[in-house]
């Protein structure tokens, strides 16, 4: 996996990118983060915003109220990475696409998301494990750092770039 974008792409490709319903779901998970943890409404939110179909928004409704606060408090107070994404796969309908969504609203500076056009970018593969969410997230933290440049701004670039591209 590697990003071949200079900033001054990243930052043109990321201008490309226009969703509102970013700003929304990016203010519900920050207060969710505040919080400490998440509701079941946030994780709709959270697939809706990811899923265009209903079917993860149904089974993410299958999560109790409980189960998902309980599980997001384990996600967000974690220290290690592995226990941060592994907790929110616990979640009925959460897979990695979803859980990097996750942690991407949450903690906006921190978290790339996975994504079928953002692995397209970068040469990277949709059989996501751990360790390639690891070398993912190292690589992305590496770029935005380097180009002085949100994580948020770059998720956009990356996706961006292969739907021009497409």
């Amino acid at each position: 996996m590697q990003i071949n974008l200079t900033r001054y792409q990243i930052l043109e490709y990321a201008g490309k990118y226009v969703y509102d319903a970013d700003d929304v779901l990016g203010a519900r998970m920050e207060a969710a983060a505040r919080r400490g943890y998440m509701t079941r409404d946030d994780l709709i939110a959270v697939a809706r915003w990811k899923w265009r179909g209903g079917r993860t928004r149904q089974l993410c409704g299958q999560n109790t109220e409980a189960e998902v606060e309980e599980i997001t408090r384990v996600s967000f107070a974690a220290e290690s990475e592995r226990l941060r994404i592994g907790s929110l796969l616990a979640l009925r309908g959460v897979q990695w696409p979803m859980a990097s969504v996750i942690l991407h609203f949450a903690f906006p500076d921190r978290y790339p998301i996975l994504d079928v056009r953002a692995m397209n970018t970068v040469g990277g593969s949709t059989l996501y494990t751990f360790e390639k969410w690891l070398e993912y997230l190292q690589l992305c933290r590496a770029t935005a750092e380097r180009y002085d440049i949100t994580m948020r701004t770059l998720d956009k670039a990356l996706w961006a770039f292969d739907k021009g591209a497409a």
